[in-house]
Formats: C-alpha cells, structure tokens, sequence
C-alpha cells in the first residue's frame, strides 16, 4: 500500500515535528530541502528524538523554480507543504516574501495535481484571518475571515501568508477539487525546537530570556503548541471532516507579559531578565522605526483577540494543549540548548 508523503522544508521548526509524527505512524516521507548541507543535522535530530528514519529519504527542491516538483510528486499519496518564509525583521516591501510563498504553494499544488495526490494538507496561519482595519476591542474571527490586503499596516509576513493560502483555495475551487485541500491555521506557535536552527518563534523566546525586552509590548496572540500542529496535519490527510476546511489549530490567547510570568514561575534561574510590566504603546510605536521586528506588533497592540477554535478539536478528535505547557517547553528547549 502506497502511503508516500511528500513534506516541504522538512528541516524547519513545524517540519521536523510533522516529519516525526508522518514517520511513527509508518509513512513513507520524503523531505524537501533548499540546503544539501541541512540533511545530515535533520535526519540527526528526528532519530534523536525517537523518530523511525527508515522510510525517510531527502530531496532538494527550491520553491522558486519548477525544476523537480512534477518529477518529487509523482508516486505520492499525500502532500504536506509546510515550507514558507518566516523572518523577524520586516520589509517596507510588502510583498518581499510573496513569491516564495505564493508562487511556491501554487508549485507544490500543481505538482500534487498533476500527480493525482489524494490530499493535500498546507500550513497557513491565523494572519490570514486576522488583520484589518476598524476592529473591535474585544475581536473576533474565524475560519471564514480574511486578513484585509488593502490595508497599508498589513505588513510582509501577513501578506505573504494571506496571498499564498488564497491563491490555494482559487487554484483548488478552479479544479473543482476544493475538498483535496486542508489548510491548518496555528496562531504563534511554541514547544519544543529540536535543534538550533533558528526560527522566528525561537528568536522572541531567546531574547526573552536574555533579557533583550526591559518591558512586553501590549500585544496578545493565541499560542500554539508544535506538537498539535503536527498531529492536526497529518490526521488530516485522511480525514473526510477535515477536507476543504481551514482548521484553527491552537490554544488560549496570552500577551506577551503573560508568557514572561509563566516563564518566570518555572524557570526561576531565568525570572530576573524577564519582563516584569508592559510597555507604553507609544513605546512600541517609537521603537519599531528603529527595529523593524516590532512593526508586525503596532497594528494589534492593546486589541485582544478571540477565536473559536473547538470546531477544530471536534473535526481532529484532540484537544489541544495549554498555552503555559507550550511556552515552558519553549523555553526549556531554548535552555537545554545553550541559546539562552
């Protein structure tokens, strides 16, 4: 029985931890990398952390070009694409990251059409749904909301990220094939990072814990456990609830405050360089012109933001896990690995 995965960027954060899952439930995956040098340290890490490498095998594939994808698909069962850009920093070119996310999905989408896959399941996220302008206080969204594109403070993350999983949809709809495509929709996503490749989520939580934040901005965010974003992506490649469904995947809403006392609660060696109050939004404002890190922060500081995510949990069967288990992971993995 043909149970191939094809996983794009394997060797990132969510990645590493679909591709434990995928393979401890006896697929067979094959992993894309942008890097050959990436190989050795993913394989290394998913054995390291239990995961059976048997049924794994690596190939390098770049979203930017078509070369290989067609040739990669075929054979495939089932498409993970999990693969997009993610920096800390922001441009003042909105559409900076568009192509490699936009132009990569429709690459992957297409080669999963042409080889006839029977599902596909794409990491999106909540930015897609919850950016624009005249909001309430407390906000509300869902699964049928979209972030407002128009609007000039949706910054290049967000409009990388709401470009590429519409174009999914349109592409899919176009095919009439809506329901081969599963979107999951995690909000800041923690846990435990496997290795020190760096990621954005990792970054906010090092500098955390080094200290780096005197005070928290006023900004909240529903948090996300690693763990069940892997385990929603691959129970939804054979799920018949789950297709043509944007799944939000995460748990309670924290501000960053909050998830400074949580660190500092169980992780006392750490408590005295975390933030311990919360900055003036002005502060926020001044500070992101000077760091372009903050501008993703300015336009929901002080907005608290609410989702109904149990929709989700009653499609997967699972319920998904505590915000304070996810950021004490985060940060003990950011300790055992000597980054903070």
């Amino acid at each position: 029985m043909n149970e191939k995965v094809l996983l794009t960027g394997i060797s990132g954060f969510i990645a590493k931890h679909v591709a434990i899952e995928l393979l401890n439930s006896g697929y067979e995956v094959i992993g894309t990398v942008r890097d050959i040098n990436s190989i050795e340290i993913t394989k290394k890490t998913l054995e390291e952390n239990n995961a059976s490498t048997e049924k794994l095998s690596f190939v390098k594939l770049d979203l930017l070009k078509d070369d290989g994808w067609d040739k990669t698909a075929k054979g495939c069962k089932y498409i993970i694409h999990v693969a997009s850009p993610f920096p800390l920093k922001v441009s003042n070119d909105r559409e900076s990251l568009t192509p490699a996310a936009k132009d990569g999905t429709l690459r992957v989408l297409n080669a999963g059409i042409n080889a006839n896959v029977e599902h596909i399941v794409k990491t999106s996220s909540i930015v897609c749904m919850y950016r624009k302008p005249n909001r309430t206080n407390p906000y509300t969204f869902g699964e049928n909301d979209w972030t407002d594109l128009e609007w000039d403070k949706t910054t290049d993350y967000f409009v990388s990220k709401t470009r590429a999983e519409r174009a999914a949809w349109e592409l899919m709809e176009s095919k009439g094939i809506k329901n081969k495509l599963t979107c999951i929709n995690p909000g800041f996503v923690l846990g435990d990072f496997l290795n020190e490749k760096s990621c954005t989520s990792m970054e906010y939580i090092k500098q955390l814990l080094q200290g780096k934040y005197p005070a928290a901005p006023k900004f909240s965010v529903m948090i996300s456990h690693v763990k069940d974003i892997a385990k929603a992506h691959v129970l939804s490649l054979k799920n018949k609830k789950a297709e043509g469904r944007r799944l939000i995947v995460g748990s309670e809403t924290r501000s960053i405050l909050e998830l400074s006392k949580i660190m500092a609660e169980n992780i006392p060696s750490h408590s005295k360089k975390l933030p311990k109050k919360e900055l003036p939004n002005f502060m926020v404002k001044l500070i992101s012109y000077v760091d372009s890190s903050a501008k993703n922060l300015v336009p929901d500081l002080g907005l608290k933001m609410e989702t109904d995510k149990k929709y989700a949990e009653e499609i997967l069967q699972m319920k998904f896990i505590e915000p304070e288990v996810s950021v004490v992971d985060a940060a003990k993995s950011v300790i055992r690995l000597n980054l903070a």
